[in-house]
């Protein structure tokens, strides 16, 4: 987040986890595209705050910038205003603050870029959990949490961003892969996460297909050698 002021200013903010909208989203028929934060100013005022949004403006429909929306929480209720979208902000003029995040209707198309989390749960048979899903600090940490007695597996996350609310297929040579279905990337639910089962006889070439075009959207190599080095927490296998 990042802000605009006269004078010096004293002020607080955090972001918090989103899914307590997901009803009210739903009646708005809104999609979230940015952390929920949670700013208290303590003295002084700001003339502009600019929010962090997570849609890729290169990759989506050309009028989102119009279409992206403020909403607004507090006691009274929750309110929505337009702002003015750049790449990586949403401007807004003279705020009054509480709980904000950005919202886009449902009919939008939206591409955003996306966090991976790659987890050994098992290495003989090699078990692996592999998280693709929206830029989100809470989410994140969520994740962690779950998998703190996994090993995790440093690897660059995507670089391009992904569609949202489209099923992807996760394709690794020689292993079973559930959900066979694939995942459909979307911000409003907890993270969710192929499990891939093989036997580690050489390096793993992994590619992402989105499924209503058959496009192989990302593609990664992980190294055996790598795999070796890896010493596991955990005794059993999920």
């Amino acid at each position: 987040m990042r802000w605009v002021c006269d004078c010096d200013v004293t002020l607080q903010y955090c972001t918090v986890d989103g899914h307590f909208l997901n009803t009210e989203l739903e009646r708005l028929q809104c999609n979230r595209i940015g952390p929920v934060i949670d700013v208290t100013v303590i003295s002084r005022k700001l003339e502009e705050v600019h929010l962090p949004h997570y849609a890729c403006l290169g990759e989506s429909d050309p009028s989102l910038k119009d279409a992206v929306k403020v909403l607004t929480v507090k006691d009274e209720g929750i309110t929505t205003e337009p702002v003015q979208l750049t790449r990586f902000h949403a401007k807004i003029v003279q705020p009054s603050f509480s709980l904000k995040t950005l919202i886009i209707s449902w009919i939008m198309r939206v591409d955003e870029h996306c966090d991976l989390l790659l987890y050994m749960r098992s290495k003989d048979p090699l078990i692996l959990h592999i998280y693709f899903f929206p830029v989100d600090d809470c989410a994140k940490e969520k994740v962690e949490k779950n998998e703190k007695s996994s090993d995790l597996i440093k690897h660059p996350r995507p670089d391009r961003p992904f569609q949202m609310k489209t099923p992807h297929i996760l394709d690794v040579s020689g292993a079973s892969i559930h959900p066979k279905e694939g995942i459909t990337l979307r911000r409003e639910t907890p993270p969710n996460y192929f499990k891939v089962k093989t036997r580690l006889e050489n390096d793993l070439q992994m590619t992402l297909i989105r499924e209503e075009d058959q496009k192989t959207v990302w593609t990664a190599t992980i190294e055996k050698d790598e795999l070796d080095l890896i010493n596991p927490k955990r005794a059993t296998s999920e």
